[in-house]
């Protein structure tokens, strides 16, 4: 749940990590920063820019919980619990725990963890498709990577499309073909921290809560 809204000023000032000048635009009605992701306000009332909050995001995963006015769920910032002086910190560390987390995890380009499987059956001939929601462990996940079930290894997959989390509007065949407005990142990625819905389109899959799914 963004911490700012149409009408606050534009210029939010330095980051009180790196001291980039944060400066978002308006887009489409929404405020987009330049590029680099959107900022978050820190529990003591600064601001981070989007290009820490994304390094933070592998130790302070982003969640999707109900806004009760919107009566939706939508990404919500841990790290924004964090105090300057603790961000800074922890980005300090950041490296260190990122090349534990690869270590842990077998060094696989990138990891993510499911949370949720659901499945559509396909028609005559058709495949099914599922979606599969979760939390990227590190790295990034693009539409079209190839995919494989488990740290070892198993069943390879495509990933068709990156979807919403929790949407309440199932996906179709048309839609993936489409892809209009079913891309849960604004650059079509996801990457280390975000939570995100992958769908596949195939005949057979053996995923469930608590599978992994690697990128090599």
């Amino acid at each position: 749940m963004a911490n700012y809204k149409i009408g606050d000023t534009r210029d939010l000032g330095a980051c009180s990590a790196c001291g980039n000048v944060i400066v978002i635009e308006a887009e489409n009605g929404l405020f987009r920063p330049q590029r680099c992701g959107n900022p978050v306000k820190l529990a003591d009332g600064n601001w981070l820019c989007g290009s820490c909050l994304r390094k933070l995001r592998i130790k302070y995963p982003q969640e999707y919980r109900l806004d009760t006015k919107q009566k939706k769920m939508l990404p919500y910032e841990r790290a924004g619990e964090l105090t300057a002086e603790e961000a800074e910190r922890e980005l300090g560390q950041i490296h260190d725990y990122l090349e534990d987390l690869r270590e842990k995890y077998g060094f696989h380009q990138a990891v993510f963890s499911v949370e949720k499987a659901d499945v559509k059956k396909g028609g005559l001939l058709k495949p099914s498709l599922y979606t599969v929601t979760g939390h990227v462990i590190y790295g990034t996940f693009t539409p079209l990577d190839e995919v494989s079930i488990g740290l070892n290894g198993g069943q390879k997959a495509l990933i068709s499309c990156l979807y919403y989390p929790h949407s309440i509007t199932p996906v179709s065949d048309i839609q993936i073909q489409q892809v209009t407005g079913k891309l849960v990142i604004d650059y079509a990625w996801a990457e280390g921290g975000e939570e995100a819905a992958f769908i596949f389109r195939e005949k057979s899959l053996n995923l469930k809560p608590g599978d992994i799914i690697v990128k090599d």
